[in-house]
């Protein structure tokens, strides 16, 4: 049972799923000004979301994974797990984490939880393997969850509070990127990513 856990919880990357779910917290106490019950559903299910987002990903990228020194020893590409069962971790997070938004939160903060995930493992993933510049569209990903924060304490989207928010987290998300890629360029190269370190 604590192999699965612990399998479970690298495949979700908690110590990343952990801050996003932050910045949702973040976004619900930017707009109550104060800490209450109603902020445990929206940070938590986020939290799921973002680690069955994480689960997703490396059943994308386990041929990647297994070519970089970084990657190699995560679950898939180490052969603790196999794929088929990683996506099913994966759809568990993502369920668990839609039901608690949508059914305990509210629709539009689970619309916008569904469009993180989808921006994420559906655009971001794959522009990466075409442009080192897919940071940049990629950065989305961090600007919304404090969204669903705001938006389940009551705020509206249109607030130019919620939209300074969010340009916050997007532009914190470029050099964090760029950094690991400065770090990791030439095995990210090595595993048929472009790199920013080949074009500058």
């Amino acid at each position: 049972m604590l192999t699965y856990l612990k399998l479970s919880a690298e495949l979700g990357k908690i110590r990343i799923s952990v801050p996003v779910a932050f910045t949702t917290f973040t976004g619900y106490i930017l707009f109550k000004g104060a800490i209450d019950v109603g902020i445990i559903l929206p940070t938590f299910g986020i939290f799921l979301l973002a680690s069955g987002a994480s689960a997703l990903n490396q059943v994308q990228e386990k041929d990647m994974d297994l070519k970089m020194h970084r990657t190699f020893r995560r679950p898939i590409p180490s052969g603790r797990v196999t794929a088929k069962a990683a996506l099913v971790i994966s759809a568990i997070f993502f369920l668990a984490g839609a039901l608690i938004l949508g059914l305990g939160v509210g629709w539009l903060p689970l619309s916008i939880g569904l469009s993180t995930f989808i921006w994420y493992n559906a655009i971001y993933t794959y522009l990466k393997r075409y442009t080192a510049f897919a940071v940049v569209p990629g950065s989305v990903v961090g600007a919304l969850p404090p969204l669903v924060g705001w938006t389940a304490a009551g705020g509206l989207l249109s607030h130019p509070s919620v939209m300074m928010i969010a340009f916050f987290f997007f532009i914190g998300q470029i050099p964090h990127f760029w950094l690991i890629l400065l770090k990791y360029g030439k095995e990210y190269e090595m595993a048929g990513f472009p790199s920013i370190t080949s074009i500058f």
